[in-house]
């Protein structure tokens, strides 16, 4: 038996989420057509990431892809922290963020700025994952279930981490690293939200075998 969605249609979390959806699969084709453009400009110009072409590529991309992660971040922003904090506080909080965002990047780069609003987004994410976890923090979801609140969270912290990582880590040495991280979390959070029972059966089966032994 899976767990039933307790979200009325039309709602302020219905509205998110389908947002959330549609920003996602935009982002998804954005990257698609950058690994597409990389492939075949490799393939057709070899040693093109050492020339000018290459900062031309990384600048259009930032630019191509900055307004919907700055939409995707508002969506999650406003769906996970208010469960901790009340909604007008979130909106205002945000509305400061977003502000010092914007400046950031006018002062120095596109780039500069995402980086900095996928980190205080990343931050975020992974308190409420440890708070889920924990059971603390007064956090309110639409669906009941630990493991089900538990995947929910990992999904979220997963998806900030992976915009995070093709967006400012292309060129880094930890980008492999910081991708498999985004890959384990969504992975384990997307087994968590669709089969919270089982999760739960073999936590228990554990449980128990660990005091047998």
């Amino acid at each position: 038996m899976r767990p039933e969605m307790r979200m009325k249609h039309k709602t302020y979390d219905f509205y998110l989420m389908i947002l959330t959806a549609a920003v996602l699969a935009i982002i998804g084709l954005v990257c698609l057509y950058g690994i597409g453009y990389y492939t075949y400009t490799n393939g057709t110009m070899p040693g093109w990431t050492k020339t000018a072409l290459y900062g031309q590529y990384i600048d259009s991309m930032n630019q191509l892809i900055y307004p919907f992660v700055v939409l995707l971040l508002v969506a999650l922003g406003l769906c996970i922290p208010k469960r901790i904090v009340p909604r007008q506080s979130l909106l205002v909080s945000g509305i400061g963020i977003l502000t010092i965002t914007l400046l950031i990047a006018l002062m120095t780069e596109i780039g500069t700025s995402l980086a900095f609003l996928l980190a205080i987004s990343i931050v975020v994410q992974a308190a409420v994952m440890v708070l889920t976890i924990l059971g603390r923090g007064g956090l309110t979801y639409e669906r009941e279930g630990y493991f089900v609140q538990t995947g929910s969270s990992m999904l979220h912290l997963g998806t900030v981490i992976f915009v995070f990582d093709f967006v400012s880590m292309r060129t880094s040495e930890l980008h492999l690293g910081v991708f498999w991280v985004a890959t384990a979390l969504i992975t384990v959070g997307t087994v968590l939200s669709f089969y919270p029972e089982e999760a739960g059966c073999i936590a228990r089966l554990l449980r128990s075998g660990g005091r047998s032994s």
